[in-house]
Parts: structure tokens; C-alpha cells; sequence
């Protein structure tokens, strides 16, 4: 049976993002008839240039993993091997004749092109699935140093040789479609859930409203912060006294570590009070349910290289789960967003604008944001089932071997 392995920094089953973006597209690809392996990482196991059976498989996708590296010798081996995969075969969980295609995810440049010269080795097609465009560090640090000489590598180079491109941004898409590359857009797909625990908005409480931080760790600087929670109090500082009650939760960060960041903001905090409850680090599955009953949540992010290249997921996520988000203009999801339905865009360049828009979707009649949560819940936009036939071309144009 023709198999097409995903390998890459992926924590199974959920454990980052990375993770949810290939299991999904796995199903893509299952659905196409191939045979699924995922070869990722995992931080319980030692970097012992072993492979290891996943915990947990996926339906028909099988999953590997090898462990996470601890020391710098481990690192320098990770972002130049290609061992695991070798090692893949040498379990016999796959035959080399039986291999389609082999599809790094955000892999170290080295270790792709290593990797992307074994499948040819076998007759295989060899993928780059390329969903970041990581910015230049500091040149101050030797670890920084080699992470701006791979990222260069990888995106400039070696993804260039590849025999074609999965993205995720039609950023990326414009940037190597124009170097006549096979290349197909897939957004950050959500598995949806087996039923949805949606709940009426209660008409006598506060507004339940839900942000995502991402990118607070130690020694983080205000310019390093993607995902504006700054803009989103900043917004709601101004029309809290205007509008209904309302209550902001705020998962990924806790207060003081928000404050270590943007220290100016305590007396907003102070204002705002009760009306904003930081949760810190939460398991995912009590944010998927607080996300199914808030009545909306933001994805507020500046334009950047970064931004632009990447997906925002909490914006899928919420869709998915049935919460329209209120976001500013992110090229990568205008071709999902219905505005009015899906949510709402609001102008962040324009301050005063974006205020009094936010103001106005507070004030909004609770049944009229309750028509909006289930049409996003019947959306079905981030399904992987619609994602089938441009994978079946992109693959076409490839020249890739055929699923069963």
C-alpha cells in the first residue's frame, strides 16, 4: 500500500499545535488512499537514536516518535539527521518501495535536505509543509545564530529543491508558487468534535468573551508578542463603561507574566477589574470548553513576516467549536472569514474606529450572536474533507506515486 510519512517536531497526540495540523492533514491524505505514518518527537522519551511507538495511534494514520534532544551535542545530531526515518525502515514498519512520499514539517534545513535525498533514494516524492517564517534573532547568541543560518537555509534553499510546497498562508503560497513549485494552501484544520456542548447565552451575566496569549515566556519583549492581548484591553478599556457587561478570560498567560511584558498596563487592569480573569496555562480541553461558550473570541495579531507567513489556529478553533471571532486584517484568513457571521473585523490601525466597532458588537442582541455561533458551527470550513481534491491535484502535479 502506498504510504506517505509526516515527520517533524509534532508532540502526539495534541500536545502542540503542530501536532492538530498534521493529524489532520493525515486524514487528508487517508482519505486519498495512502497509507499514514507519523514520525514526531516526544519529551518523555531519550534522544537515544531510537525510534519509539506512539502512545497513541490515530484510526488508520500509525504514529512513531523519537525523543526530544536535552544537550547541545543532541541538537546538533537532530537538526542534521536523518537517522529516524532510516531507523523507520529498519523496524520494519515500512517498506522503501512502498513509500510515496515523505513530508518534513518546519524540518531543520539540513536534516530535510537529508531527509528529501532518501526519498529519492527510494522513488519518492519529498514535501516541505512550511507554515512559519520564523523572524532574525539576535546574532549575539551561538544558538541564535544557527537558528537564522537554518531558517535562511531552509526557506531561501533547500525548500526550493523540494518537489513541492504545502503552506498555509497565501503568503507563502505567492512566495514559492512564483518559483514554479507544485504547491498547495492548507489553513490550520480542527478536528471537529463529536457533538457540540454549546450552551444558550444566558441573558442575565456578563458577556463571556475569550482571548488565546501565545509567546510569554521567560525574558519576552513587547515587540516579540504576536497575539495582541495588549490591543485587546487597550480596545476594551475604552468602551467597558459603554457597553453591556462583559467578562474577558484570557487563557496562556497569567497576570503577572502579562505584566512582566507590559508593565503600563496595571492601572488599566486595575479599571477594568473584575471584567478580565487571566487563567494562565490550561489543559486543552478546558479551553475547547470554555471556547464553546463564549460568545466571542479575538485574534488580534500586527502584520508582520511572521504573521503573514503563518495561520492563526485559535481563529479555526473557534470557528470549528462554534465562537465567531472579532479580528483585525489577517491576509491568511480572508478567504474563511464571512463578516457578520464568522464574526467581526475591526480596524486596529484606526483606534478610535475600532473602539467604537468593538462597542457596537457588544451591544449586539444575544439571539443575533446566537445565530452566528451556529453558523459557525454548521460551517464546516476548517472540515479536512474539503481540503481533498486540492490535495489530489497538488499531488498530480507532483508526480507522486497513487494511494490505493
Amino acid at each position: 500500500m502506498s504510504t506517505i510519512i509526516y515527520v517533524g517536531g509534532f508532540e502526539l497526540p495534541d500536545r502542540n499545535a503542530a501536532a492538530q495540523r498534521v493529524c489532520n492533514n493525515a486524514s487528508i491524505f487517508r482519505d486519498l488512499g495512502y497509507k499514514v505514518i507519523l514520525l514526531g518527537t516526544s519529551r518523555e522519551r531519550s534522544y537515544d537514536g531510537t525510534v519509539y511507538p506512539a502512545a497513541v495511534n490515530f484510526g488508520n494514520v500509525e504514529a512513531w516518535e523519537v525523543g526530544y534532544p536535552a544537550s547541545k551535542g543532541q541538537w546538533f545530531d537532530m537538526i542534521c539527521a536523518d537517522w529516524p526515518l532510516r531507523r523507520l525502515v529498519e523496524t520494519g514498519a515500512v517498506d522503501p518501495a512502498d513509500v510515496a512520499a515523505v513530508i518534513c514539517y518546519n524540518h531543520p534545513a539540513i536534516a530535510q535536505a537529508r531527509l528529501a535525498r532518501l526519498a529519492h533514494s527510494w522513488g519518492a516524492s519529498a514535501f516541505a509543509d512550511c507554515t512559519e517564517w520564523y523572524g532574525t534573532r539576535s546574532w549575539t547568541a551561538p544558538a541564535n545564530v544557527v537558528k537564522n543560518i537554518d531558517v535562511a537555509m531552509r526557506m531561501r534553499w533547500v525548500n526550493l529543491r523540494m518537489d513541492g510546497i504545502i503552506t498555509t498562508s497565501p503568503y507563502m503560497t505567492q512566495h514559492y508558487s512564483s518559483n514554479s513549485l507544485p504547491v498547495v494552501e492548507i489553513p490550520t484544520l480542527i478536528e471537529e468534535p463529536g457533538s457540540h456542548n454549546a450552551r444558550m447565552l444566558a441573558t442575565d451575566t456578563p458577556l463571556p468573551l475569550l482571548a488565546v496569549a501565545s509567546g510569554f515566556g521567560e525574558g519576552t519583549l513587547e515587540e516579540d508578542v504576536h497575539d495582541r492581548i495588549d490591543w485587546i484591553l487597550e480596545l476594551l478599556d475604552r468602551v467597558s463603561d459603554k457597553v453591556p457587561p462583559f467578562v474577558l478570560s484570557i487563557a496562556g498567560v497569567d497576570r503577572e507574566r502579562y505584566l512582566s511584558v507590559f508593565p503600563q498596563h496595571r492601572q488599566l487592569l486595575e479599571r477594568l477589574g473584575a471584567k478580565v480573569n487571566f487563567l494562565g496555562r490550561i489543559p486543552r480541553v478546558e479551553l475547547l470548553g470554555r471556547l464553546q461558550k463564549a460568545a466571542f473570541a479575538f485574534v488580534l495579531r500586527h502584520e508582520s513576516r511572521v504573521t503573514l507567513a503563518g495561520f492563526p489556529s485559535k481563529y479555526s478553533e473557534a470557528i470549528t467549536y462554534g465562537t465567531p471571532v472579532i479580528v483585525n486584517k489577517i491576509p491568511s484568513i480572508a478567504s474563511y472569514h464571512v463578516e457578520t457571521c464568522t464574526g467581526f473585523t475591526i480596524d486596529t490601525d484606526d483606534r478610535d474606529k475600532a473602539a467604537a466597532a468593538l462597542g457596537a458588537i457588544l451591544k449586539r442582541d444575544r439571539a443575533a450572536i446566537e445565530e452566528m455561533r451556529r453558523y459557525c458551527r454548521e460551517s464546516h470550513i476548517f472540515n479536512a474533507s474539503n481540503f481533498v481534491v486540492p490535495v489530489q491535484e497538488f499531488l498530480n502535479r507532483s508526480g507522486t506515486r497513487p494511494g490505493a
